[in-house]
């Protein structure tokens, strides 16, 4: 008896796990000056790309030139897209130029050549399943 309610209780406890998500580790390279903040966003459809991020997107200080790592948990099954900037003065947005061209850094999940204009959700976008996943995304600087 003791032995199976052990059982149900372990059972519950890794049902609860993987309701929870995956873990997303995403390291960004090519980080051009330590300043201001690499700004990580997951978007999970078209009509939120590039737009309003995921509550859970990270907002990392850079303090040097080298890799950062930033980890989203609790990551549901789906289909998904990254866009990482780097805020170099801290408005919490990508600053253009007066043609629209980006002013600093940025990159996004899958492509590695930055598209005149937003590139498609569809073309950056990956599947997470049921394990944890990692991905490197090297910053551009246009």
């Amino acid at each position: 008896m003791r032995a199976l309610l052990c059982f149900l209780v372990l059972a519950a406890s890794l049902r609860g796990l993987a309701e929870e998500g995956v873990t997303l580790t995403v390291t960004v390279t090519n980080v051009p000056e330590a300043k201001g903040n690499i700004l990580v966003g997951l978007y999970d459809s078209a009509e939120s790309f590039t737009g309003k991020p995921l509550a859970d997107s990270p907002k990392i200080a850079v303090t040097s030139r080298g890799d950062l790592v930033a980890k989203i948990l609790n990551v549901k099954a789906g289909t998904y897209a990254i866009a990482v900037i780097q805020d170099l003065n801290g408005n919490g947005k990508l600053d253009r130029n007066l043609v629209g061209m980006p002013k600093e850094p940025l990159a996004f999940s899958v492509i590695k050549a930055i598209p005149r204009g937003k590139p498609d959700f569809a073309a950056c976008s990956f599947e997470v399943k049921d394990k944890d996943l990692s991905m490197t995304i090297p910053l551009t600087v246009k």
